[in-house]
């Protein structure tokens, strides 16, 4: 079949139309819907209450990661002095602190440590870096 001018200024005519009747048949062109009798009385209504959430439990901790030969005390250190522990890829302090003292929280002491060998920013740990992991408090 060959189609010319004509031909395709009559089918774009024709999808225009299907267009505009397809917009009236959805709503497009035609008056707002009239709001129902009960549509009134629900909005002066008052909502209802949302029910009481029960308190939030304490995170879970994270799973405990295996020592690595790293974790392992350095040669001639003792333990008041604390241990001496390599990055490793992976680490964060975190990670580190739940290692040596079963509590991610107490990265902060790690950090507060080794501030020097660490940087400003205790979330950018270069690998190889050797860290002084101060000892547990009882």
């Amino acid at each position: 079949m060959r189609l010319n001018r004509g031909a395709l200024q009559v089918k774009s005519a024709a999808c225009a139309m299907a267009m505009l009747g397809l917009a009236t048949a959805c709503g497009g062109g035609a008056a707002p819907p009239t709001p129902t009798a009960g549509a009134g009385a629900a909005a002066s209504a008052v909502p209802a209450t949302s029910p009481q959430r029960p308190p939030l439990a304490s995170p879970a901790a994270s799973p405990s990661v295996a020592p690595s030969a790293a974790a392992t005390p350095t040669p001639g250190t003792s333990e008041a002095a604390g241990e001496t522990y390599e990055i490793q890829p992976g680490d964060t302090l975190a990670i580190i602190a739940q290692q040596f003292y079963g509590d991610p929280t107490m990265w902060r002491r790690i950090y507060d440590a080794n501030k020097d060998a660490i940087g400003p920013d205790p979330d950018k740990l270069k690998l190889g870096t050797k860290l002084t992991i101060p000892p547990k408090q009882s």
